[in-house]
C-alpha cells in the first residue's frame, strides 16, 4: 500500500525540484491529500480532518470541538508534507552504505584495549549520527526530483568516505600523518552542506506557511553551523613534524573528541526543535519503521560476526565439543532473544510526538550496546575454543615442564617414552625433549594453521628454540654449574611456548595491543607466562564490556518500551515485567566486577558460563514479558 501513491507519481515527468508539501496549489481537491498523508498513526477521524483542514484551510464542522480552531489561530499555516507508509527504496539503498561500513570496520578492527574500544564507539558514533540527521530530513521532507537524487548521491559518497577512513582510524593515538583525519572532517562538512541545501528547498516551498519558518531556519542554522565547525578543526590537526635527522615524528591530536561533541549536539537541536515546533515533528512519518529496520540490520551484523567465529573455529578443524556447541547455540539465541525484547514491544500507533522523537533518539545509545555485545559474544565463542586448545597443549607440556623441574618422568606419558628412548643411549636428553616439544607443538599448531595466517616468525622461532633447547640442555646437564647453557635452554623453552601460544591466537585472529615501549638493544624473549597473561587482559575487557553493553541493552530497550507504551496499556501489569527487566539489566552490568577479583576472574573466564549467563538473563526477561496478570473479576 505504502508504495501506490508513488506508483502514480512516477509517471509525471522529474523536476528538478520538488515541494515537500502534499500539494503546494491552494485550490486543489483535498482528496490527493488524503492519499498521500501518511495513515499509519491512529487512523482515527479527527486525525484525517486535521489533515484535511492543514491542508484546505477549512474549519472543522464539529461542534463538539469549539476550542479547537482558537487554540491555533490559523491552521491554514500549517502545512501537509508528503508522508511515506514505509521507507523508500531510496533510504533502503542509503542503509546498505551504513551497513557496509559497519561490517567491513568491525572485521577491520580489532578490540583488544581500551584505545581501539573507545575508537570503535567513536567511529560508530559518527556513523550512526550521520545516518540518522540524513533520515531526519529524509522521513519528514524528502520529495523525488533532480535535486534530490543529487543530494543522495553526496551522501552515498560521504558513507563511501567513512570506509576510507576506516582502516585508518587510530583517534586518540600517535600518528605520523593526519591527512586522512583532515579529509574526513572535509567529508562530515560535505554531508552537512548537503543537508542545509536540503533543508533550503524545503523552506522555499514552506515558507508561505508562517510556522515552519522558525523551526526550519533553527535546525538549518545548527546543520551550518555544524559544517562550519567541521571544516575549522581541518587545520586544528597537527601537520607532519620531522626531528633534526629528517625522520617523521609520531604526533597526537585529541582535536577529533570535537566531532562527537558537534555531532550529538547537532542531533540534540534537531530533535529538540521538532518537538517545539510540532509542525515538523515525526508525526505521521515512517520514523518508528526506519529505527526498527536499523535494528534488525545491526542484529544481522551480529548474526555475521558470530557466523564468522563459527567459520574461524571450522577452518582451525577442531573437533565440536559439547562446551563449544553450546556457546554457539547461546550465542544465536542472544540474537533471536533481543530480536524479541526489542520488537514484542515495538508500537506501530503514533504514541505522542515528543515521546516518538526522545524514543528515536534512545536508539543511539542501544545500537552502540547491541554491536558491543554481539561482537563480545562472538569473541567469548572463540575463547572457549581457544581454552580447550590450551587445556590440550597445557596436558601436554605439563610432563616436560616437571621433568625440567626436578627430573620427575611421569609414567604412561608420551614424554616418558622419549625419556626411556635417551635411557637407552640413543639420542641425547636435549634431543629428547627438543623433539618431544617440536612434535607436540607442531601436532597441536602448527599443522592446523588455515589459510591467511602467516606464522613464518612463529615458525622460525620454534626453530631457533629446538636447536636452544638441544644444545642447552646437553651442556647443563654435562655441567649443571654452566649459566650460559641454563639460560640458553630457558630460553629455548620460553620462545617456543610462547610463540606457539601466540601463533594458536592469531588462527582466531586475536591478538595482544602493540607494546608502547620500543625495545632498545638486546633482544627479549618472551615466556608463555607474560603471553598468556596477556590474552588473558584482552579478554577481560573483552568480558566486562560484553556483560555492560548486555546489560544496559536490556535497560535501553526497557526505557523503549516503556516511552512507547500506550496510554491504555499503561498498568501495573506492564509494569512489573519492564521493572524486572531493568533489574536484570542492571545485574548484568554488576557481573563485570568480577574483574576485580583475580581468582574469581580467572574461574570466570575458564568455565563455559559466560555467554550462557547472557542467554538465560535474555531469555528470563523474553518469559516476564509474556507473562499476564489475571485480571479481576468485576463484580
Amino acid at each position: 500500500m505504502g508504495h501506490e501513491g508513488h506508483h502514480h507519481e512516477e509517471k509525471k515527468p522529474l523536476s528538478f525540484f520538488a515541494s515537500p508539501l502534499i500539494d503546494h496549489t491552494p485550490h486543489e481537491s483535498s482528496g490527493h491529500n488524503y492519499q498521500h498523508t501518511a495513515t499509519s498513526e491512529s487512523g482515527s477521524d479527527l486525525e484525517q480532518q486535521q489533515k484535511h483542514t492543514a491542508y484546505t484551510g477549512a474549519q472543522p464542522h464539529d461542534p463538539t470541538q469549539p476550542d479547537f480552531a482558537n487554540a491555533d489561530c490559523s491552521l491554514h499555516d500549517n502545512p501537509a508534507y508528503h508522508r511515506h507508509a514505509e521507507a523508500t527504496t531510496a533510504e533502503l539503498f542509503y542503509d546498505l552504505f551504513f551497513v557496509a561500513n559497519l561490517t567491513t570496520f568491525t572485521s577491520l578492527l580489532e578490540i583488544n584495549d581500551k584505545n581501539s574500544l573507545t575508537a570503535y564507539i567513536g567511529f560508530f558514533s559518527l556513523l550512526w549520527l550521520t545516518w540518522y540527521q540524513v533520515s531526519l530530513y529524509d522521513v519528514r521532507f524528502s520529495a523525488d526530483s533532480v535535486f534530490e537524487r543529487v543530494a543522495k548521491a553526496i551522501h552515498f559518497g560521504v558513507m563511501v568516505g567513512f570506509a576510507v577512513i576506516g582502516p585508518q582510524w587510530k583517534p586518540g593515538q600517535y600518528i605520523e600523518d593526519y591527512k586522512i583525519y583532515k579529509a574526513f572532517g572535509l567529508i562530515l562538512m560535505v554531508s552537512r552542506i548537503t543537508l542545509f541545501a536540503q533543508y533550503s528547498v524545503t523552506l522555499f516551498y514552506s515558507k508561505k506557511f508562517k510556522s515552519t519558518v522558525i523551526p526550519i531556519g533553527l535546525v538549518m542554522g545548527s546543520t551550518l553551523l555544524a559544517a562550519i565547525l567541521y571544516g575549522a578543526l581541518t587545520p586544528v590537526f597537527p601537520n607532519i613534524k620531522l626531528d633534526a635527522e629528517g625522520f617523521v615524528l609520531e604526533t597526537k591530536s585529541n582535536a577529533y573528541i570535537a566531532w562527537y561533541v558537534i555531532g550529538i549536539s547537532e542531533t540534540i537541536l534537531t530533535v529538540a526543535v521538532s518537538c517545539i515546533w510540532r509542525v515538523i515533528s515525526f508525526k505521521g512519518t515512517h520514523m518508528v519503521q526506519r529505527m526498527s529496520l536499523l535494528t534488525l540490520i545491526i542484529l544481522g551484523e551480529g548474526i555475521i560476526v558470530i557466523c564468522k567465529s563459527i567459520s574461524k573455529i571450522v577452518k582451525n578443524e577442531y573437533l565440536w565439543t559439547a562446551a563449544v556447541v553450546g556457546q554457539i547455540i547461546a550465542a544465536v539465541l542472544i540474537i533471536y532473544f533481543l530480536y524479541m525484547l526489542y520488537f514484542d514491544r515495538l508500537q506501530e500507533e503514533h504514541f505522542g510526538s515528543i515521546k516518538q522523537q526522545i524514543w528515536s533518539f534512545l536508539h543511539f545509545p542501544l545500537h552502540v550496546v547491541l554491536v558491543l555485545v554481539l561482537h563480545g559474544v562472538s569473541l567469548l565463542v572463540i575463547w572457549r575454543q581457544a581454552v580447550e586448545s590450551l587445556d590440550v597443549l597445557m596436558t601436554n607440556w605439563t610432563p616436560a615442564s616437571l621433568w625440567l623441574d626436578d627430573g620427575t618422568v611421569t609414567n604412561n606419558t608420551v614424554f616418558a617414552d622419549y625419556v626411556s628412548v635417551a635411557d637407552a643411549g640413543n639420542i641425547t636428553y636435549g634431543e629428547a625433549f627438543a623433539e618431544y616439544m617440536n612434535i607436540t607443538v607442531y601436532n597441536q599448531v602448527y599443522s592446523w594453521i588455515p589459510k591467511g595466517v602467516d606464522a613464518s616468525k612463529e615458525i622460525k622461532a620454534v626453530e631457533t628454540s629446538y636447536k636452544n633447547l638441544v644444545e642447552g640442555l646437553d651442556n647443563f646437564i654435562a655441567d649443571t654449574a654452566n649459566e650460559t647453557a641454563h639460560q640458553q635452554w630457558v630460553d629455548g623453552w620460553n620462545e617456543m611456548t610462547a610463540a606457539t601460544l601466540k601463533t594458536l591466537f592469531d588462527t582466531f585472529s586475536v591478538s595482544t595491543p602493540k607494546s608502547k615501549n620500543k625495545s632498545v638493544g638486546s633482544k627479549v624473549v618472551p615466556d608463555p607466562d607474560t603471553t598468556i597473561i596477556g590474552y588473558y587482559k584482552v579478554f577481560d575487557l573483552i568480558l566486562a564490556y560484553t556483560f555492560i553493553a548486555g546489560g544496559l541493552a536490556l535497560l535501553v530497550t526497557t526505557l523503549l518500551g516503556f516511552i512507547s507504551l500506550p496510554k491504555k496499556e499503561r498498568r501495573v501489569s506492564q509494569y512489573i515485567p519492564l521493572g524486572i527487566n531493568a533489574l536484570f539489566g542492571i545485574g548484568l552490568c554488576l557481573v563485570s566486577v568480577i574483574r576485580y577479583s583475580e581468582n574469581n576472574l580467572i574461574s570466570f573466564l575458564g568455565s563455559v558460563w559466560m555467554v550462557p549467563t547472557i542467554c538465560l538473563t535474555f531469555f528470563f526477561c523474553v518469559v516476564i514479558n509474556h507473562i499476564r496478570l489475571p485480571k479481576r473479576k468485576s463484580h
